[in-house]
Formats: C-alpha cells, structure tokens, sequence
C-alpha cells in the first residue's frame, strides 16, 4: 500500500558513521533524496556525522523539512546538526525514542549499527505491543546488508514467539524501485 503524504514525516534510521562500502552513502542520499522530492519531511537522529549528516544535509539540499532528536550527551561523539529546520535534544535515550516514536508517521532503515539495530527492535515492539498503530516499518535491505536480520525476525515467528501477524509489520525493499511502490 501507497502512502499518501500530507506532511508525513519519515524518520530514517542509519549509521553515525560511514560504514565500509561507499554505496552505503550513495543508498542514503538515493532514499533522502526520493522523499525530499515527494515533499515528506525528514526526521533522523540529529547527528552531523556519517550517513546520518548525509542524510541531513540531502534533505536540506532538497529543501526538506528536517527534525533530529538527540541526547545532549552524544554532543561530544555525533556532534549535534544545528543547521537543521527542528532540533529536539533529550536528556536520555529513552527520551529519544519516545520522540522518534511520537513525531514520525513512517520508519526506515538504512544501513547502520548498534543504534540502528536498537531503533529496528524499538519500532518493531511498539508496532507488536500496539503503542504505535497504522504506522509503517521498511527495513531497506541494501545489498543484504540486514538478511540476518531479516531472517531472526522470521525466525521468532517460526519458533512461536511471536504472533503470525508479526511479520505484518516489516516491509523489506532493497532498491528505489521497492521503496517508491510504498511511498
């Protein structure tokens, strides 16, 4: 299904670093870029490092709404994008995810690391547990970078530990081609 934009706000989940394949940054201002130009703004983790600072700095380019939500303490490790159109800073973590959750109307992830895998399981829980509803997950699977992933989710539903339904929740795509038949 189609997701119409009204003002709908994506966020992106991905690295605050730049990973060890170059198409890893390619992939994130091909995806920025696509929904920067179908007018959906853009809210991300508020760093200005990495693919997270590609992604920002790809949508403001593309005159995009841009939000980041960031604790203050990951200042000294991510540095804080202060160009961008909103800034929320947190004081902790939870605070952080409560906000992601609450703001976007829409989840994607891009090639990332412990934080990304973290952010997956965070959307993932509020979708199964009902705290988030009618919003959509996309798990951009760019060169298989999360099959593994990818596989443990089916993996639990397989062995019983989640609903069948479970599955309902996570839309894999792996090109622009997929992505633009969601948005």
């Amino acid at each position: 299904m189609k997701i119409k934009n009204t003002k709908h706000k994506v966020a992106i989940f991905c690295g605050s670093m730049f990973g060890s394949n170059e198409g890893y940054k390619d992939i994130a201002i091909k995806v920025t870029e696509y929904l920067c130009k179908n007018e959906y703004d853009i809210v991300y983790g508020g760093g200005d490092n990495g693919l997270m600072g590609v992604v920002a700095n790809t949508a403001l380019k593309n005159k995009a709404h841009v939000t980041g939500i960031i604790p203050q303490f990951l200042d000294h490790r991510e540095t804080i994008h202060r160009q961008i159109n909103e800034l929320h800073i947190t004081k902790t973590m939870e605070e952080r995810k409560k906000k992601f959750l609450s703001l976007s109307d829409s989840f994607i992830a891009l090639p990332g690391g412990g934080g990304t895998i973290e952010e997956i399981g965070l959307v993932l829980s509020a979708l199964q547990l009902g705290i988030i509803k009618n919003k959509k997950f996309i798990i951009f699977n760019y060169k298989n970078y999360w099959i593994d992933i990818i596989n443990q989710y089916q993996k639990i539903i397989t062995k019983g530990f989640a609903y069948k339904n479970f599955s309902d929740f996570i839309i894999v795509c792996k090109n622009i081609s997929e992505l633009k038949k969601i948005f």
